[in-house]
């Protein structure tokens, strides 16, 4: 049994890696969505759109991927693979600052640790057509971390 998480993500099979982050990427969206939607600060609701639609278009890519490289990987995903690539529940309930604040360390820690599993199967996948698709996933969560750290700290205490 791997023991660590970079053994964990390299022991799966690539079309079950990707199903994995297609799922990833539906809750990035989902979140994000909620949190445009519901946020109590006006200037942030066009930040948070503009993360949804990029997470939509994550989810996209990666599910034409599955569908050109792995036809036929359907997968259920179990609470273990999920906890590979999302902190905490999917759903997200964002009605006032505090609440916003929880949502935000949750997504925070989300992208921190679905940048590092992009990471991984960007060292471990050996079809090399979809290595530059992993790195570059890797690098826009480690940015989206950045960017949700910088919205964490502009908000007044």
């Amino acid at each position: 049994m791997p023991d660590t998480y970079q053994d964990k993500v390299r022991a799966l099979t690539p079309a079950k890696a990707v199903a994995i982050g297609v799922y990833g990427e539906s809750v990035a969206s989902y979140r994000y969505r909620t949190l445009a939607d519901n946020t109590p600060e006006e200037s942030d609701r066009n930040v948070f759109a503009a993360m949804a639609a990029e997470e939509h278009g994550h989810h996209q890519r990666l599910k034409a991927l599955a569908d050109s490289h792995f036809p036929g990987g359907d997968f259920v995903l179990t609470p273990e693979d999920k906890e590979l690539i999302i902190v905490g529940p999917r759903m997200i309930e964002v009605t006032d600052r505090d609440s916003r604040d929880r949502a935000l360390e949750m997504i925070y820690e989300s992208e921190r640790l679905t940048g590092r599993f992009y990471a991984v199967l960007y060292e471990a996948f050996s079809v090399a057509s979809v290595k530059p698709l992993m790195k570059e996933m890797a690098d826009e969560c480690f940015e989206h971390a950045e960017q949700i750290a910088r919205l964490r700290a502009d908000v007044p205490k």
